[in-house]
């Protein structure tokens, strides 16, 4: 028996999106006999969101006590406020008003409670922030850019004009360049964009922040978006990541099929638009750049604390607003909204849609789901946090499935039967008869002149100090972004301690050499302590940073040039692969590839026929199978390359972008 999928199953009984969470717990406390008493009154609180959430009238007890609740854990904080939020914005206001009045004139609130309260008071039209209390309040927490950032939004939303000087002092505070857009935003819609241009002019300011992106910025709202052509507008949002920075920090793969994708479907007569958006912290590039004519990609400058956990749970609301009125100011119209994760941004854009009244898609993959149990079938027991942000996912995933025009699954009917194990709605023929099936897939051979790519691969060697000779050897790649779910670490330990060292050197290419995040530091230091510990290793092992997917092409290419006794592999050491498009532009090269058993890889790969399914989920795994197929089951350089041409024609015949994109556009005009 499976507990998790069992529970799941249960669950379907009633249309509640907190019933899981109830059932998860009672499963949870079964568990766990020693539990904290901070996280038994959370679990208390969180079983009770069942009750609120379905009830018709919300009385003053109800509401004191839900708002008492908040600032005791984040994920509560924001089930309280959505159940307060979708009570109240069409109904009577005033007790929950009055309610909000006691807390805020008693100043004893916590910061994280303020956040909600006004949240609250944003989505419910309450203005209660006098110009005294508002005063206090943006002095108080003009460092604290969570809440000073909602604190502009009131002040706008609200259109409070008597703090014009207090806020050009802001922007001469030591805060994050979003911040300072935003205060730039609130100056130029309350006040005139003229002299805020006159006021950046003035060069004894100094904001911090690059001006020219500013005005690319306010300018974009000036003159609008403009499209000449009829068809689709269509706005896929991709929260994690830059088209400009696969491989670094959270950025992986679905950038590259994003930015492909959009370009492909920005062909076709049908599509008016693709518009592809991301969230920038770091704002050292343009706001946007059009790809093709017709696919244009936006970087929203929106203020995100990311060195939180989960950092979008409390921003949801923002991001939503923030969204709406961009969409407002610059006179987007898209027709779809397509979302790809299980995460409050993308529940935020799931909102959004609703109260624009358009369609929206999304991909469901079924992550966490499958990571929420053992092999016997047995709950993990992560820690009470872990817990609640993947149960997070979960309930957001079984919000969207109730709600949208159209869902797409990523791969084939293997991976079909795997989504119906951990979504039981699936049964409902309401929800299948909107779903579709659909890979993703990559572009078709960078082609160049042979002179040029030999000209590229020099470049990349001077500038990486790649020794020449260490493609003399047959070379075992991995490429993305370091983290620990992507198992580089495991990756290292199985080649350097098997066979696989004697015969092939090992190239890990990705991540942020320059600005690297808390898991990149972790892996590369693990690099440098493993090879220092095994120095007979260290011509045979090589790091190259996250570089363009066209010089990946490019040395790829060069690697495969060299025709050896043993074969280029290419190993991908995830626990759990989704997909994979770097997995797939290995194949298209002819690499041998050896890949995860768990997750979607296996809706392509079929085992010994055009690449290797094995157990990544330990160092141990990794070399252990991978030796027993190099070296074990006696396949000889033929049949090895008959395998290898397999998983060529695989992709070439099955992957490409543009087989992909006609399946996206036919999708997007059935909904």
């Amino acid at each position: 028996m499976n507990e998790f999928i069992e529970l799941r199953k249960s669950f379907c009984e009633e249309n509640n999106p907190y019933v899981f969470l109830q059932l998860f717990f009672d499963k949870y406390i079964e568990n766990n006999k020693n539990i904290k008493i901070e996280q038994e009154n959370i679990i208390e609180k969180l079983q009770k969101l069942k009750d609120w959430g379905f009830k018709k009238i919300l009385k003053a007890e109800d509401i004191c006590e839900m708002l008492s609740a908040l600032g005791d854990n984040d994920y509560l904080d924001r089930y309280i406020s959505d159940i307060i939020i979708n009570f109240f914005k069409n109904s009577e206001k005033t007790i929950l008003e009055n309610f909000i009045h006691i807390i805020i004139n008693d100043r004893k609130y916590s910061d994280t409670e303020f956040y909600y309260l006004l949240d609250i008071c944003i989505e419910c039209n309450i203005k209660i922030l006098d110009e005294d209390e508002l005063l206090f309040i943006l002095d108080k927490y003009k460092m604290e850019y969570d809440i000073l950032s909602i604190l502009i939004e009131y002040i706008s939303i609200f259109k409070i004009d008597n703090f014009k000087n207090n806020i050009y002092n802001m922007l001469e505070y030591e805060s994050p360049d979003n911040i300072k857009i935003q205060l730039l935003d609130l100056l130029s819609e309350l006040y005139s964009v003229r002299e805020l241009k006159e006021y950046l002019e003035n060069p004894k300011i100094k904001l911090g922040l690059d001006k020219k992106l500013y005005m690319d910025y306010i300018e974009f709202f000036d003159r609008g978006f403009v499209t000449k052509e009829k068809g689709l507008i269509v706005m896929q949002s991709m929260f994690y990541g830059d088209f400009e920075d696969s491989g670094k920090g959270d950025n992986g793969g679905l950038a590259v099929f994003l930015k492909s994708l959009g370009n492909e479907m920005s062909k076709d007569k049908d599509i008016a638009s693709i518009i592809t958006i991301t969230i920038n912290q770091a704002l050292d590039k343009p706001f946007m750049m059009y790809y093709t004519n017709k696919h244009l990609f936006i970087r929203l400058p929106i203020y995100i604390d990311m060195s939180k956990r989960d950092p979008f749970i409390k921003r949801e609301l923002f991001i939503k607003r923030y969204i709406y009125r961009f969409l407002k100011r610059s006179n987007i119209k898209p027709d779809i909204f397509h979302i790809r994760y299980l995460d409050n941004a993308s529940k935020a854009i799931s909102i959004l849609r609703k109260e624009l009244g358009k369609k929206l898609v999304f991909t469901l993959t079924p992550d966490p789901h499958r990571n929420m149990f053992d092999r016997d079938g047995m709950l993990i027991n992560f820690n009470f946090n872990e817990f609640m942000e993947k149960l997070n996912k979960i309930k957001i995933g079984d919000e969207l499935l109730c709600d949208n025009e159209g869902i797409i699954g990523i791969g084939n009917i293997k991976v079909k039967n795997e989504l119906d194990l951990y979504f039981p709605q699936l049964e409902n023929s309401n929800i299948t008869k909107k779903m579709k099936m659909i890979a993703e897939g990559i572009e078709s051979d960078l082609f160049l002149d042979s002179k040029i790519e030999e000209e590229i691969m020099e470049c990349i060697i001077d500038l990486t100090g790649i020794d020449k000779d260490f493609f003399t050897k047959p070379i075992i790649l991995n490429v993305g972004r370091l983290n620990a779910l992507k198992g580089q670490d495991n990756l290292l330990k199985a080649w350097g301690n098997s066979k696989l060292c004697n015969t092939h050197n090992l190239l890990i290419i990705g991540g942020d050499l320059e600005n690297p995040n808390r898991e990149e530091k972790f892996m590369m230091a693990y690099f440098k302590e493993y090879i220092d510990s095994n120095p007979h290793l260290n011509k045979s092992f090589f790091h190259i940073g996250a570089i363009s997917n066209e010089n990946i092409t490019i040395i790829e290419k060069s690697i495969m040039k060299n025709h050896l006794n043993f074969p280029n592999i290419y190993i991908c050491s995830s626990k759990k692969e989704e997909f994979g498009i770097a997995i797939l532009e290995a194949m298209l090269k002819k690499f041998l590839i050896i890949a995860p058993i768990n997750g979607g890889v296996k809706s392509y790969i079929k085992n010994g026929v055009n690449g290797f399914l094995i157990d990544t989920s330990s160092w141990e795994s990794i070399a252990k199978e991978t030796e027993k197929i190099i070296y074990d089951l006696k396949i000889n350089k033929e049949e090895f390359e008959e395998i290898q041409m397999d998983g060529h024609k695989t992709v070439d015949e099955l992957y490409s972008v543009e087989k992909i994109a006609k399946d996206f556009l036919s999708f997007y005009l059935s909904v």
